[in-house]
């Protein structure tokens, strides 16, 4: 054996050993005695693709072919390596030429085959290598090269029969196995496809591919945080692939942590920057995140690529609902259901849109159609039932929310509508256990406060007990139900009531012994605790037991004379008026708002005989000035000045000063009315559920007449109503 024949052999068995960078070097050394040595050249090519350096591969083993054009074998190699660079074209000619050398070659017909289902033609990729099979029936790469072939052309069944065909000639066939488990995959056999690709990591545990498949198939059987490791797992084999990337966001979004989603996503995006699929699911944890500005701005992208993506469309319009940008909402999902008009989603989600432009008809159509879609859809059932309630169709809107029940007999939302429903109907006592659900809901489960103390539910003694009572939603809600603290102090309660900062000092006027702590102050140490809106349910309060007795807040002597003073220098009968609350509290208000505009009032400003005073502060006092009679209306306080000092120095102690309150439904109707102020209180046609339906009284505020919208939105007919009863008043006062 010569010198160079023993060094070409010593580069052999390194590289049959799969020592390739060894190998590698021992051929170089052979061809710097001789270049023109074709064999080194070759095996070196082999190495070269073996070690994914495909364009040197191509390179080396076209210069062996060049000095053997005639070597079926090196045009094969030539033709395999140009496929991996993606030259198929090209490939194609090389095993062309093989076959017209060879004609009964099979690896020519295996590698003519592989070429044609890179270009997609699938036709000539079959026939192919259906010839390479028969050539070579027991060689595995031939069925699993076909079994490819068939999974590309959708003939998934053949696919898994030629794949299990090459499994049975080569049980070690890493690449067959993780074929089969792709393709299972695709017919929907997760678990099976598990199976087979965690047998092909059991061969080949440095394949990237299939740990990133596993991590998929994992997802899909519900096993989110194993499918986030599998990730991981072909992250650390190829860092720089963004289809990992991707998928490790979905197993992130699966777990709920979205701002780690969103990062995978991001680093995703810096590999394949122009995947929509990656941009969609950005936009979707930007959602989750509560970002709906920075999603839409993603979708725009999104667009961009894939203008006729059905889930593009849909997260638009849940991103500028989030915005309440209602109109472009409403069309963005039109445009989904242009692509998928057997979406119930999309029905779902236009409806709830329509709702807040007041457009309940279409909004119920909307509902109707996604239940005609899938009707076991619980949260259309929901929403139909939440509009027919605020179209004061409350029968319908009990059938439908008790539907959404039976689908979701847990869900808090569900239970939740059907407690104000239930309420507003007067029936208490079913009521109250359901509006419970109100802390399973957002924003109250963001909101949720731990203690230290457990909870009373009612039951356990009080006696010698120190329970802190702490309000938790609006003003009107503290003002309203402040009425119990004096309740659990007849049990033997030493009660602590922790409230909103500004109403510290008008309820200093209980007639409790309680402990008054504003919220954020630190309470003094308790042994239980109750929200205050759970008071009416520890008393199983029903209509007939509320605690009515007015007034239970007062306000000081000196400053109910010092604006009793005030107000003497005013003509006629003295009626404070009030017209707009909170913004927030509009967004919840269903299919009409809570506030009336000062306009409408024009007719009571017409009445003699009668003096106007402006109890409105905040937003809303601006449109005095926007309003023909503004001036008829007295303002005598600072409507931007507001605190505690001013809710019981200041708008209590008018309101005990006046002949009348005319309100909208705000905190300042429960003020007065628990101060036994006479207070008329203007109400939307389907109010909150604490005014019943139908009744012109209120069984919480004795002093308290309503007067409720006979046609939703129509607050001029309601305030002509007023007029004419107060016109009657006036006389009536003048006569005596």
């Amino acid at each position: 054996m010569t010198t160079s024949s023993a060094k070409l052999e010593r580069a052999l068995t390194l590289h049959r050993q799969g020592r390739l960078a060894e190998a590698a070097s021992a051929y170089r050394i052979v061809l710097e005695s001789e270049p023109r040595n074709a064999d080194a050249q070759h095996l070196l090519g082999l190495v070269m693709a073996a070690m994914g350096r495909g364009r040197e591969a191509v390179e080396l083993i076209a210069g062996a072919v060049h000095l053997r054009p005639s070597n079926a074998a090196m045009q094969v190699n030539l033709g395999t390596a140009l496929t991996g660079i993606g030259r198929h074209t090209d490939a194609l000619q090389c095993f062309d030429r093989a076959l017209a050398i060879q004609p009964g070659l099979a690896a020519a017909y295996l590698g003519r085959g592989s070429a044609f289902v890179h270009l997609h033609r699938f036709e000539p990729a079959l026939a192919n290598l259906g010839h390479a099979v028969r050539l070579a029936p027991d060689d595995s790469r031939a069925y699993n090269a076909l079994g490819i072939a068939l999974e590309r052309a959708a003939r998934p069944l053949e696919a898994v029969r030629c794949f299990e065909q090459a499994l049975a000639l080569e049980p070690n066939n890493a690449e067959a196995h993780h074929n089969l488990g792709l393709v299972l995959a695709a017919t929907g056999q997760h678990a099976q496809s598990l199976t087979s690709i965690e047998r092909a990591l059991a061969l080949q545990p440095q394949h990237a591919a299939a740990h990133s498949n596993r991590g998929i198939e994992l997802l899909a059987l519900g096993r989110p945080a194993e499918a986030l490791a599998s990730f991981d797992r072909a992250l650390a084999i190829q860092a720089a692939d963004a289809t990992p990337h991707h998928n490790r966001g979905l197993a992130l979004m699966s777990l709920e942590r979205h701002a780690e989603a969103l990062a995978s996503f991001d680093r995703a995006l810096e590999f394949a920057p122009r995947s929509a699929p990656s941009l969609q699911w950005r936009a979707q944890a930007l959602l989750d995140l509560g970002r709906p500005l920075e999603a839409l701005a993603s979708l725009d992208r999104t667009v961009t690529l894939a203008a006729a993506d059905f889930a593009t469309h849909f997260q638009r319009g849940v991103a500028f609902a989030m915005l309440e940008r209602y109109e472009e909402s409403v069309a963005s999902f039109t445009q989904a259901l242009a692509l998928d008009p057997d979406s119930p989603e999309a029905f779902n989600n236009r409806g709830a849109v329509l709702v807040r432009l007041f457009r309940a008809a279409e909004a119920l159509e909307d509902f109707a159609a996604a239940i005609m879609r899938r009707p076991d859809y619980a949260d259309a059932y929901l929403n139909s039932g939440n509009t027919r309630k605020g179209l004061g169709r409350y029968p319908e809107a009990l059938l439908n929310i008790d539907r959404a029940l039976s689908l979701k007999p847990d869900d808090p939302a569900a239970t939740w509508s059907k407690a104000v429903l239930t309420l507003a109907l007067g029936e208490l006592r079913e009521g109250w256990p359901l509006y419970e659900a109100r802390f399973r809901i957002e924003p109250a489960i963001r909101m949720q406060r731990a203690f230290s103390a457990p909870r009373w539910s009612g039951l356990e003694p009080l006696q010698g007990k120190v329970l802190l009572v702490h309000s938790e939603q609006g003003l009107g809600d503290t003002l309203q139900f402040c009425r119990y603290i004096s309740l659990l102090e007849a049990r033997g309660a030493k009660v602590i009531f922790e409230v909103q900062p500004q109403l510290k000092k008008i309820l200093r006027s209980l007639d409790t012994q309680a402990v008054l702590v504003g919220r954020g102050e630190l309470p003094p140490a308790f042994d239980l605790h109750t929200p205050l809106l759970s008071l009416p349910l520890a008393f199983r309060t029903d209509l007939n037991s509320i605690p009515d007795a007015v007034p239970y807040l007062h306000v000081a002597p000196a400053a109910a004379a010092f604006w009793r003073e005030r107000l003497a220098a005013l003509p006629g009968l003295k009626i404070g008026l009030n017209w707009h609350g909170n913004p927030e509290a509009e967004k919840f208000s269903a299919l009409q708002a809570r506030s009336f505009p000062l306009a409408a009032a024009a007719g009571l400003a017409q009445l003699s005989g009668v003096s106007w005073v402006s109890l409105q502060k905040g937003p809303g006092a601006e449109q005095r000035g926007q309003v023909a009679f503004g001036a008829a209306i007295v303002q005598l306080t600072d409507p931007d000045r507001m605190g505690a000092d001013e809710i019981a120095d200041e708008t209590a102690a008018i309101l005990v000063g006046l002949d009348l309150v005319i309100t909208a439904d705000t905190a300042l109707a429960h003020l007065a009315g628990a101060l036994g102020v006479p207070v008329w209180l203007i109400l939307q046609a389907v109010p909150d559920w604490r005014w019943l339906i139908e009744r012109t009284d209120s069984p919480w505020y004795p002093t308290m007449r309503l007067f409720r919208q006979h046609a939703a939105g129509d607050w001029t007919e309601v305030l002509g109503r007023v007029a004419s009863e107060l016109a009657n008043r006036v006389i009536a006062r003048s006569a005596r």
